[in-house]
Formats: structure tokens, C-alpha cells, sequence
């Protein structure tokens, strides 16, 4: 997985980039170690506040979470259990299977 961190207003800082990188680790597992995942990292700094948007393109798919506080490093904590959580629950869609029977069309003798 590729990880892109941006900074508007802000400086990305080297310790913030490692952090982000550690936790980022907990995403692997869902991705299959592919190169094709793409996480982006967007912190703004607006009137004191930190904002985080993180967003993860994987094939046609689109995660994405926010969150705001004071401190860059707490919005990271709260953004990948977020976004964990629409990865966990969209797999769980796609690994159900379908209810009821199967149809079962007889062949007819022309």
C-alpha cells in the first residue's frame, strides 16, 4: 500500500509521517499486500484546528474518513478505526451469499 501525506496550511512533520505509517500497517491485512491500494492523507490547520481527511482507493472501490481536533496525532487515531470499520463491513457484504434456492430450469423437447 502507498501512503501520501499532504499538508494544507501545515507542514507535514517526520514524526507524524512515521506514526502514520506504524498505523497504517493495521490496513495491510485487507489489501493483500497490493500496490494497487492508495492511502491519502490530507491535514489541513485551520484557525487552531487540525483536520484530517484520510482516503483509501483500492480497484474501484473509495474509503474515506475525517475527523477534527486539536492535535493532528489524535486525528489519526480516530480516522483508521473509522475507516477499518466501512473495510470490515464491506467485506462483510461481499463474503455473504445470497438467500433462498437456486432456480432450476427444466429443459424442454422441441
Amino acid at each position: 500500500m502507498k501512503i501520501e501525506l499532504f499538508g494544507k496550511d501545515y507542514n507535514v512533520s517526520d514524526s507524524l509521517k512515521a506514526i502514520t505509517e506504524k498505523k497504517c500497517a493495521k490496513l495491510d491485512k485487507y489489501f493483500n499486500d497490493d500496490d494497487d491500494a492508495v492511502a491519502k492523507f490530507v491535514v489541513t490547520l485551520e484557525g487552531g484546528t487540525y483536520t484530517t481527511v484520510m482516503t483509501v482507493v483500492y480497484r474501484s472501490q473509495t474509503y474515506r474518513a475525517e475527523a477534527s481536533s486539536n492535535s493532528p496525532f489524535d486525528n489519526i487515531d480516530e480516522v483508521i478505526p473509522r475507516l477499518l470499520g466501512q473495510i470490515r463491513k464491506q467485506k462483510d457484504i461481499w463474503g455473504k451469499t445470497k438467500k433462498g434456492s437456486e432456480n432450476v430450469y427444466e429443459e424442454e423437447d422441441a
